[in-house]
Order: structure tokens, then sequence, then C-alpha cells
């Protein structure tokens, strides 16, 4: 097989970001976007399944086959069309704690019903449907650090702090068992967000 840049393929991203930035003033500070993004065009990982990677390199086997190319114009693999991110941190002098958090919403992943057909040059995987016609949930992932400084006297002092990851739960899918249209298992998440979980960390500086 010759290795080359077959025609068609192509990547066109179209985003718009809008931010807001507070600095930091009156003990607390705060910054938010919110991105409205397009990825679309035909790339060796077109043909990924719903947790796969974008790529752009040459995969071995995927457009040797013309059959691979249908329907497989169309979002790519990260494509995301809304992402929403705000994060602060507030100081409360009076009892020495620092809060910070962090929300990030992201748009599900986009995918495609797919089949399995035997034909003459062997077992051949087909998208049904135009990449993008269905996504994963969205996501909405929240964390949080509460931290406080206990002086030892001197230049020294224990840093404590508590994260919350995923302070939300959020459950959503990132992965799917398959995409195979008639399997029995189409569109059954297999692969979950990490759950909810807590993290205690305590750090000796005895330096400035």
């Amino acid at each position: 097989f010759l290795l080359t840049n077959p025609d068609g393929y192509s990547m066109t991203y179209n985003g718009l970001v809008v931010a807001l930035e507070k600095r930091m003033s009156r003990g607390w500070q705060a910054f938010g976007s919110y991105t409205l993004s397009r990825v679309y065009g035909l790339q060796p990982s077109s043909g990924a399944t719903p947790a796969g990677a974008q790529i752009s390199h040459a995969m071995p086997t995927f457009g040797r086959d013309p059959n691979d190319l249908t329907n497989a114009h169309g979002r790519l693999p990260n494509d995301r069309p809304h992402i929403f991110r705000v994060m602060g941190t507030a100081h409360l002098p009076r009892i020495g704690l620092v809060i910070a958090a962090n929300l990030q919403y992201f748009s599900g992943k986009p995918w495609a019903a797919t089949t399995q057909i035997l034909l003459p040059q062997g077992d051949q995987r087909i998208l049904l449907e135009r990449r993008g016609s269905r996504r994963l949930s969205s996501q909405s992932l929240l964390d949080l650090r509460v931290s406080k400084a206990i002086r030892l006297g001197g230049p020294g002092r224990v840093d404590l702090a508590i994260d919350v990851l995923n302070v939300l739960n959020d459950t959503a899918e990132e992965a799917l068992a398959t995409d195979n249209r008639f399997s029995p298992t189409f569109g059954q998440p297999s692969v979950f967000m990490t759950p909810r979980r807590a993290m205690l960390s305590a750090r000796l500086n005895l330096g400035r």
C-alpha cells in the first residue's frame, strides 16, 4: 500500500471564546469562559469508537477499503460544541481559610451507530449514520478545595487541605460497550466518570 495523504481528508475548526476575569481584590478572584465550537471533517480517527482519541496521523488500515469512508465525514471525536468553565478563590482571613472551586461543563463526545458486514475482503465495520448523529452524555465536573495554613513560629508552617473531586458526583458515561446497532449491548455505557472522592493532605514548610 502507498502511504500518502488521501483526497478528501480535512479538519475544520470554528470556535468562539468569551472570557471574563475578576482579579484578586477584597479577598477573592474569579475567572469564567464559554467556548462555542465545531470540529468536523474526515480524519483517520473518523472511524474510531465513541471513546476513541482524535488523531490525524496515518492509521494502518482505515481508508484502504472505500467502505471505511461511508458516513465518516462529520463531527470529529473531540468535538464538544459547548464548554463552560468557572473557577474562583476566596480568602477568609478571620478564620484563616482559603476556598477554591473549579466548575467545568462539556458537551458529550459525538458518535454514530455502526454495523459489521462480512464482505469478500473480510469483516468490515461500517458507519450507518454520519458521525456526530449521537452524543455521549454531557459532563459537569465540580472540584472544591479548602485549605488552612498553621504557623509554627518563625518561617515554618503546616499547610492543611481537603480536596473534594467531582462534588456533584456526575456519572456521565465516557465509553460504550459497543456502537454496533444490532448488538444487544448497543449504546450501553461501559466506562463512567470517576465518582466523588475526597483527599486530605498536609505539607510541612520550613522555608519562607
